[in-house]
């Protein structure tokens, strides 16, 4: 085999050097190779890299091998491919290119500096912005992929291996990610990025594309280079070990220029009995009109959705956070009392925080613009500051952390481990205008769980069918909560201002050795509701507000109290 090429410098950024070979093979689709090198320290000076069109061959097939090539003492030197192959075999690696890899390209150089590294974050890192910037900068789309295979000495070989491990990484990466962004010109983009961490049978490597389906305006484009840090510190938690949850800067998108951007992360690894699974899976959707997280572990799913269509009912941003505080509180109880899952637990209280702390304290939501014509719902001072008082100051949610149902015990499949707790607010205005508004808030809690515990600990017993092994506490419990308010006004004076509050609790626990229920403990059914009527309190109050009778410290006092009361937790769940 006798194809020569002289090495070029135009991967020196990577740390490497550059050799194009032409293939005498079949036809098929451009790989570029490499031999594994120490990743190269990272530069600013990018520019964005330009679509790669291959060029024809003179004779025979068009396809193009493409090498950054160590050791650097042979950039002046005409290579056979046979000499190239045997220097990139001194380490049994190499890398395969799709695409020539640009040294001052922000996409390749970032790709180049990740293929090395062991962790996903480090892998990711950079990336998200590499690839906004990219599409920012062109408008159009583009993909790479570097791969890491076994050394090889012939093309054929070479380009068999590398489009298996193209193939593996797409069909089985260890951690995956997509962004999908609409714009308000119609336009679409979708940013994809593929990683396959491990050095399986069929390599290791990071792929990347992008998709524009449309045109872009020069406005859109700046919009999308705006998410660029957002992106990074969104897919970079993500990948860390554990993950956090930091979606604030994909959540302050210009909505008049971008419609709707969503977001989802696939992280793999190993589940209980040694077998590949997805250990993360996280769904992001932000629009004008509502925003939702879904996140997936081996263990269950925890989803919190926010309506933003009605902003008059939204706090101050102290009220919001005694709120949002008050329901964590609530949501730790219900953990506790249901034996939840731990990092279920925490993934949804990160999720419920970030998704109630981007929206403002009233008027629009941080990032989102709804289009369309004013109403009492969208109306900043359709609500006084004393009908805010018996509000949460929250925007509507439904909200959910549900573990999956596990049959544990073979000698008692109808005991049945699940945690299941739900909670919710639901907001409904009526009223031709401010001075004859009516509203009603809804809260809601629900919580159904069922856990088996050891006798001795509180550790989950090893259960089997073997009667020695049938020595537990099973517990059930089923517990309802809910709030209500009504506040109603004719010709600006309040008519109805009513509170009402209802809980129900069950907690059942049987005591079992050697198969044979021993004992059975239940909490007396707690039922409970309550009614209070605030309508002469807050005539009261406004009385005294018109007379001036009343100092600015009592009447915020009176407004907390009216808060704390709404907030309050009727039950358990």
């Amino acid at each position: 085999m006798s194809a020569v090429s002289s090495l070029s410098s135009s991967a020196a950024a990577l740390g490497t050097q550059n050799a194009t070979i032409k293939a005498s093979t079949n036809s098929g689709a451009a790989l570029a190779q490499a031999a594994s090198a120490s990743a190269a320290t990272a530069t600013t000076d990018f520019t964005a890299s330009t679509p790669v069109s291959i060029p024809p061959a003179a004779s025979g097939d068009g396809r193009f091998l493409y090498l950054t090539q160590m050791p650097s003492g042979l950039d002046s030197a005409d290579l056979t491919y046979e000499a190239l192959a045997q220097a990139s075999s001194a380490s049994g690696r190499m890398q395969v290119w799709e695409q020539p890899p640009g040294a001052k390209t922000a996409v390749d150089q970032v790709l180049g500096r990740n293929a090395g590294a062991s962790t996903e974050q480090a892998r990711f890192a950079g990336l998200g912005s590499a690839l906004l910037e990219q599409v920012a900068s062109t408008g159009s789309g583009y993909k790479q992929t570097v791969v890491n295979i076994g050394a090889a000495y012939s093309p054929d070989r070479i380009q068999g291996k590398a489009t298996d491990a193209l193939w593996a990484i797409k069909s089985r990466p260890s951690a995956s990610t997509e962004l999908t962004i609409k714009t308000q010109s119609g336009a679409t983009v979708r940013l994809s990025i593929h990683d396959q961490k491990a050095p399986t049978a069929t390599g290791s490597g990071i792929a990347v594309q992008i998709e524009v389906d449309g045109k872009l305006t020069q406005q859109e484009r700046e919009a999308l280079q705006s998410l660029a840090k957002g992106f990074d510190e969104a897919i970079e938690g993500l990948t860390r070990e554990p993950p956090l949850l930091n979606l604030d800067g994909l959540m302050k998108f210009d909505s008049k220029l971008l419609t709707k951007v969503e977001l989802k992360a696939e992280v793999y690894g190993l589940n209980d009995k040694g077998e590949r699974a997805m250990v993360l899976g996280t769904r992001f959707t932000a629009n004008a009109d509502s925003r939702e997280i879904e996140l997936k572990t081996l263990k269950g799913t925890a989803t919190v959705k926010t309506d933003l269509r009605q902003s008059a009912i939204w706090g101050s941003a102290e009220q919001k956070a005694r709120a949002v505080q008050q329901y964590l509180g609530r949501v730790d109880k219900a953990a506790e009392r249901g034996n939840g899952n731990q990092e279920l637990v925490d993934l949804f209280k990160a999720s419920f925080t970030a998704l109630h702390g981007g929206y403002g304290a009233t008027g629009k939501p941080s990032g989102l613009e709804r289009v369309g014509p004013a109403d009492l719902a969208s109306d900043a001072d359709a609500f006084s500051e004393e009908d805010h008082s018996l509000l949460t100051g929250l925007a509507d949610f439904k909200a959910s952390i549900v573990t999956n149902r596990r049959a544990t015990n073979p000698r008692h499949t109808n005991e049945i481990d699940i945690f299941d707790y739900r909670i919710g607010q639901s907001t409904q205005i009526s009223g031709g205008s401010a001075a004859n508004r009516a509203l009603t808030q809804a809260q809601t809690a629900d919580l159904t769980a069922g856990y088996h515990r050891s006798l001795r600990s509180k550790r989950e017993p090893d259960l089997s069918s073997d009667t020695s092994t049938q020595n537990y506490y099973y517990t059930q419990v089923e517990d309802h909560s809910s709030t209500q308010v009504e506040l109603a006004y004719e010709k600006d004076k309040p008519v109805r201002a009513l509170v009402t509050q209802a809980a129900s609790q069950s907690l059942r626990t049987i005591m079992v050795e050697n198969n044979k229920v021993v004992d059975t403990v239940e909490e007396p059914l707690q039922q409970q509701s309550k009614q209070k009527d605030l309508l002469p309190l807050l005539q009261h109050l406004l009385r005294q507000e018109e007379a001036k009778e009343l100092s600015a410290e009592e009447r915020q006092k009176t407004l907390r109290e009216w808060n704390a009361m709404v907030l309050g937790e009727p039950g358990a769940a």
